[in-house]
Parts: C-alpha cells; structure tokens; sequence
C-alpha cells in the first residue's frame, strides 16, 4: 500500500459529479503481424510465425506466412517478439489530492490523466486494476479511456469503500457491508484493497506481530461476503504469513502483496494454494530505486523517501527487501498463482524495470511471462479474454525489439502496442540500425 500519508486525504478531496455507465466500447480494429517471433503465454514459441486480428480479436496465431485473405494494417515485424500485453493487477492511478497540495481528482481527470495513461500504454500495459482510488474518480476515469475521450489501457475500477487507515478497525458490520453496496451502486468493478490488519495510524505499522481485533476481523468477514453477492472481487492487503493465512480462512482470494514480517513457511503456502487465493506480486515495495526521484546515486522507497526508511516497527536495513521475493516464490512452488502488480503510481516503465529486476531474482523468464500475463488475467477475471495470444482472444499484442526469455530487460522494450486490433504506440522511426564495422 502505497502513499499511505495522503490516504485520507484523498477522501476529503474534490468529488467528480456521478458518472454515467461507459458507452459500448468502439469498434475493434484490424492488423496482421508478420515475420513475427511468438510467445504465445501458453507454453509455446513461434519462430518465425503471423498473428490476424479482425475486429479487435485474435483470429489466428500460426507458423509460417499470413493468410493471403487476412486484411488490416501489415507489420512486417522481422527481429521483433510478440506478446501479450502486460497486465497490471494493482496500481494506485489518481494522485492523492491533500488540502493545499496537488490537484483534486476533477482537476486530475482534466489534466494530468491523459498523459498518464498514454503512459501506461507506451510502457506495455494493456489492462490495470486499480489497487484504491477514490470511487466517482475511478469510475470516471475508467470511462472516459472506454468512451475513447482519452487514451490508455483498460481499467478495471477497484475503488475504496472507505478510507483503510482506521476505519476498517472502527466501523461495523452493518457500515462495512452499506459502504460496499454504495461503491458497487457508483458503478465500481471491485472492492480496494482492505488492510488486514487495520494500519492504525500513519507513522506507527501495527501488522506485526499478527493483531487484529475482533471487529475488525469480522468486518473483513463481512466485506468478503458482500463482495461475493455482489459478484466483486475484495483485495485484501495482509503483508504477514500469519495474515494471509487467516485472511484467506475467512475467505479472501485476491492478496495484493506477497508478505514480509516473517518468512512464509511451506505449511503456510499450502494451506493459502488450498482456498484457491491468488498473490500479487508488489515484491520491489521494499527494494532499493535508483535515478528516479534523484540523480545523485542514493537509493529511494518507490515513495522517494530515503531507503530503507519504513516506520518504527519496520525490519532494520531493509530486511523485507529479501522477504517480500522469497515468500512469493514459496507460495508459488507451493501451487498458489501469482500475478503482477506494481502498488505504485511512479513512471510506469520505470516501475516495470523495478518490479521485473525484483521477480527476476527468483523467477526466471518464462515464470515472468506466465505471471504478468496469464496469471494476472486470471487473478483480474478475465482468464477468458486475455494474457495470451490466441484466437478469440483480445487483440492486445506488443512488438518487443529484444527476446524475453533472454531476460527480464527485454520486456521493457515495446516498440509497438496493440489494444483492440488497433496501433496505439509506434515507436519504430525511432529505431536505428547500427553496423558493426
């Protein structure tokens, strides 16, 4: 969970006015790749193969030459990889507004947004699930990429139901459950993130040891509840073993952190890989950043804080730098799905770079492919649409200059992306061939 300090904040800002259900979406459009390396996500690799995409989905993915029938834009994709585009199950996309400090949500929406989620774009981030932002800003920030107002990945609206600092420790079940109702009233997609434990203040973390209290347990047994006859998925975030085990007996299934506070222990993996929870990764929370909010070689939080900073009951040094990827590899040897989230709102490339360098300590490339694409489809309900390339698949495709199964660097190389059969980024003029004298 990050930005913690501007939580509440962000509650006291600026409503948007009520938004409107989105609009269809529009047409899809109609391409046909060439001469192209594929990584299907399902295990395999095409060579030297073709993908047709008509009407915004994939119609078919082979060996060898296009059908000669295939219409739409050519892209003769030599020395290029094709991928699905990357998904981004937990991201923070408004900036917290504070009294006196940054734009309000409405001033964001018409200004700053559209940049942003070109961003995205050209990062290779076709889909992002909101991790928490307030609900109207959410909601109509989702709708105006799906009406075409601006540009940017799909956004999947997982919006507050309440601030997580405090209240989820102080309210009711009967609060918990009305302050749900009312964000899927709004129009969200799927309830943010509730912190389990409650983060009871915002200099002081009471999540370790393991301590929730009883109402605050029972509120979390009852958002699970009203999410699940809602039909929206409730992203818990417990960031101990000992609190994803219990979150997930009370019926949780979408962790958006792996833990620190502890190593998790096999026993603790099996039994989360039993219920059928899925873990997002956030695994660079606690890792060192470099030249991005300085130039001067000193390592940063992904808050621009020094590293390893944290508050007073933070592991010394930065401990939780190691736990967070080794907890998530053992979840994963252990049968539990993992997926890709970032849990931030910086630079998206730089983020992806961050979060990559991270996982690949532990996973290897095709992990990587299998995590931010399939995975993460599965664990935002979209298994059936998208995170491969196949055919009836969503024709969201990107054309990376390098090999990912080389390394994980290769996958920050999008030269062209793909949304809805149609070309959103294309950078290949700015490509330059260089010769080896």
């Amino acid at each position: 969970m990050m930005r913690i300090t501007a939580i509440l904040g962000a509650f006291a800002a600026v409503a948007v006015a009520g938004a409107a259900p989105a609009r269809e979406a529009r047409p899809g459009g109609d391409v046909v790749l060439t001469n192209v390396r594929v990584i299907t996500g399902t295990g395999k690799v095409i060579e030297h193969g073709a993908i047709v995409v008509a009407d915004g989905k994939i119609v078919s993915v082979a060996e060898g030459a296009a059908p000669r029938a295939a219409r739409g834009t050519r892209i003769d994709a030599s020395g290029m990889t094709a991928i699905a585009g990357y998904i981004d199950t937990h991201r923070h996309l408004i900036p917290m507004a504070r009294p006196g400090a940054g734009p309000t949500v409405a001033q964001y929406l018409a200004g700053d947004a559209a940049r942003d989620m070109q961003a995205l774009l050209e990062s290779g981030i076709t889909t992002v699930q909101s991790g928490g932002d307030d609900a109207k800003g959410i909601i109509a920030l989702r709708d105006m990429v799906a009406e075409g107002k601006i540009s940017g990945p799909r956004i999947i609206a997982g919006a507050w139901a309440f601030p997580p600092v405090l209240a989820p420790r102080t309210m009711t079940e009967a609060q918990v459950r009305a302050a749900i109702d009312a964000i899927h009233d709004e129009g969200a997609d799927s309830v943010a993130e509730i912190p389990y434990p409650t983060i009871a203040s915002m200099t002081a973390d009471t999540q370790w040891p393991f301590n929730p209290t009883e109402q605050e347990t029972r509120n979390l047994a009852a958002a699970l509840d009203e999410g699940k006859k809602l039909g929206m998925e409730v992203q818990v975030h417990a960031v101990s073993p000992p609190a994803q085990v219990a979150a997930t007996r009370l019926g949780a299934r979408r962790l958006v952190h792996s833990s620190h506070y502890a190593f998790m222990t096999d026993a603790e993996a099996k039994e989360i890989a039993a219920t059928g929870a899925m873990v997002a990764s956030s695994v660079a929370n606690a890792s060192p950043l470099f030249g991005v909010f300085n130039h001067d070689n000193k390592p940063t939080t992904r808050d621009g804080a020094p590293w390893p900073g944290g508050n007073p009951a933070a592991e010394d040094r930065g401990q939780a730098a190691g736990k967070f990827p080794l907890n998530l590899r053992t979840l994963y040897d252990n049968g539990v799905t993992v997926a890709y989230s970032s849990d931030t709102s910086f630079d998206p490339t730089a983020t992806l770079a961050h979060e990559l360098n991270t996982l690949s300590l532990v996973f290897s490339p095709v992990d990587l492919v299998r995590i931010i694409g399939p995975n993460s489809a599965a664990f935002v309900d979209h298994a059936a649409d998208r995170g491969t390339l196949e055919p009836g698949k969503l024709g969201d495709i990107l054309l990376l200059t390098g090999n990912p199964l080389d390394g994980y660097w290769n996958f920050l190389k999008p030269v062209v992306v793909i949304k809805d059969g149609k070309v959103v980024v294309d950078k290949r003029g700015e490509l330059r061939t260089v010769r080896t004298l």
